[in-house]
């Protein structure tokens, strides 16, 4: 928990580097517009290992929302002419999850965090369609050192680095009724770069850590918007999906022993309802 206190300490200190202004006419050249977000979503990350009986994929462990993950977001968008603008988002993603494996029982109760920092260039059109493309960092830490499961298995800290190319795609339409004047739509794309994960084995009494590099994953997202006619508060849905594939695999020297083991094929879902306030 000391680790969630102190991630809400670094997001409002992040807070200058985030957003959506989202006018129907922007100008260019002036301060960057901004705006805030906060999604209460449920999370599930799902391991699949191939099973020697059944010759296919089977459920290794999930971990799942305990009872919703916090996802808060600063979003940070700057025009550079009347049909380019640079957006960046920083998001942190905090909340405890519930492990459950088929092998090493279950435990509730586990901190996990999540930091995303992603940042496009967006060309548009009619100002009402858009396509962006751009870098993306992700950062994962799911710490279960403190957890002991139900059939005597100690937990161990994971740490996960994703770097990815995203390509974002908006579409926007204006409207009139008492509440609301505008709707958008947005669709994120994925694709991996590089990925490197860190499993805290020598907590556990290895000589080292573990270190897998993860080579190939795609994500997708979608996230629709209805804009409040006061052009301040705006609220929506959205969805992500991660699918990583299973990572090299590693040697590592253990209870006197030599030891091999990979990150095993894994999909990260997280559903969100959306609720926002545009700063200027």
């Amino acid at each position: 928990m000391y680790k969630q206190r102190a991630t809400w300490q670094m997001f409002f200190c992040t807070l200058t580097l985030s957003i959506s202004g989202f006018y129907p006419h922007p100008k260019p050249y002036e301060y960057p517009m901004i705006s805030f977000e906060y999604a209460p979503s449920y999370y599930r990350y799902v391991e699949t290992v191939l099973s020697d009986a059944s010759d296919s994929q089977e459920v290794y462990m999930t971990l799942t929302s305990a009872p919703v993950a916090h996802k808060l977001t600063a979003i940070m968008k700057r025009y550079l002419s009347y049909d380019w603008y640079n957006q960046t988002d920083t998001s942190f993603i905090l909340g405890n999850v519930d492990y459950t494996s088929s092998n090493a029982g279950s435990v509730s109760g586990q901190d996990n965090l999540i930091f995303v920092l992603q940042t496009t260039l967006n060309h548009c059109w009619a100002n009402a369609y858009c396509v962006g493309l751009g870098y993306g960092f992700r950062y994962l830490d799911n710490d279960s050192r403190h957890s002991i499961t139900t059939t005597g298995n100690f937990g161990y800290e994971r740490e996960n680095y994703l770097h990815y190319l995203p390509i974002v795609l908006t579409a926007e339409r204006l409207f009139h009724n008492q509440r609301f004047n505008r709707f958008q739509l947005q669709t994120k794309g994925y694709y991996l770069l590089d990925g490197n994960q860190i499993s805290k084995y020598s907590k556990l009494g290895c000589e080292s850590d573990m270190h897998n590099r993860q080579n190939t994953g795609y994500g997708a997202e979608i996230i629709a918007r209805l804009y409040a006619n006061d052009r301040k508060w705006y609220y929506g849905i959205g969805a992500q999906y991660w699918q990583i594939e299973a990572s090299d695999t590693v040697r590592i020297p253990c209870f006197d022993g030599n030891h091999y083991g990979n990150e095993p094929d894994n999909t990260t879902t997280m559903i969100s309802a959306v609720i926002g306030y545009i700063v200027h």
